[in-house]
Formats: structure tokens, sequence, C-alpha cells
């Protein structure tokens, strides 16, 4: 015969499968991207101003599902939608021993200048999904024609199913413009 105890631990153990199981044969577990600062330089044009800065990250994700691709253009990958972009530049320039995110020149006093990218889907195939990599991201020394001198980038990395990285700060680095 059944025991009450028996039977309700087996309840447990069938509800503990159930909310820690399977979604349509999908493992439901999501690994979070990290993000890591490799370096950031400054590119001179030559004629004594800087013309771009690169940042150089390493970056790694256990279930690899970074990218889109041409067809992720509905919700929530959608122009507008918060997976739109899915490598996040932010532009600090310091003004007064202080830290901020200007605005950008060309849109007006409400729009932060923002440097957003989309990476495109870098995915393996296959059953082992665990990737990483480097990524150059170029920025010009004067985005929007906006001319900050000690600038500083805040990056963050963000995969399809919408987890975001750690977030990098870059060093802060002086610009030389024309």
């Amino acid at each position: 015969m059944w025991n009450k105890s028996l039977i309700s631990g087996l309840i447990m153990f069938a509800i503990f499968l159930w909310l820690t199981g399977c979604k349509d044969g999908k493992d439901t577990i999501r690994f979070r991207p990290e993000l890591a600062l490799n370096g950031i330089y400054p590119f001179s044009s030559g004629n004594g101003y800087d013309s771009f800065v690169e940042v150089d990250l390493h970056f790694s994700d256990e279930d690899g599902d970074i990218g889109l691709t041409e067809k992720d253009s509905s919700y929530p990958f959608g122009l507008g939608d918060p997976g739109f972009y899915n490598l996040f530049v932010y532009y600090q320039h310091k003004i007064g021993g202080v830290w901020v995110y200007p605005k950008n020149p060309l849109l007006g006093p409400s729009d932060t200048l923002v440097l957003h990218e989309r990476i495109t889907n870098i995915t393996p195939t296959g059953k082992h999904k665990a990737i990483h990599g480097d990524i150059q991201l170029i920025i010009p020394a004067r985005p929007y024609q906006y001319r900050g001198d000690s600038v500083r980038f805040e990056i963050q990395l963000m995969d399809r199913a919408l987890q975001r990285s750690n977030v990098i700060l870059t060093p802060s680095i002086f610009l030389q413009h024309p």
C-alpha cells in the first residue's frame, strides 16, 4: 500500500521535473553572455587629430544565441523594439569633472548620443553551441559631429533571449579634433 509521505514525495518530484523540464524539446536553461574589454585605441588621421576609436572586446556565451539575422524583424527584434540592437554603446563625455551622456546634436535635446550596433547571427551549427570570440568596434572620433575630448564608452551585449551581459566601462581617452 502507498503511504502519504511517499505519494507526497512523488508529487513534489513530478512538480520539480515539470518546473525544470524542457519546453518543446528545447533546453530551458539560458546563459547570460559575458563581455570583457581587451583594449581601447584612438587612431590618428595623420593630420594632427583623431579619426576613430577602436574598442576591442571579448565575448562568450554558453548557449551561443548571439546575433540577429535579417529575418529578425518582428517583435522583439523589430525597429524600435527592445531587441533591435544587441550591442549597446553609450557615449560619455567628461565636462567639469563629471561624466555625462551628451545629447545627439543632430536629433535635438531629448535624444542621448548612443552608438548601438546590430550584430549579425554567429550561432554555431551542431549540438554544442558555446561560443567565444572578439569584436572590434570602430567608433568615429566625432560621432554625429559631436566633439568630446575626454571620452569613454559604456558597452553591453544582449543575446536573442534578451539576456544582457555585464556592463563594460572603458577607460577614458583624450581625443584630438581639428
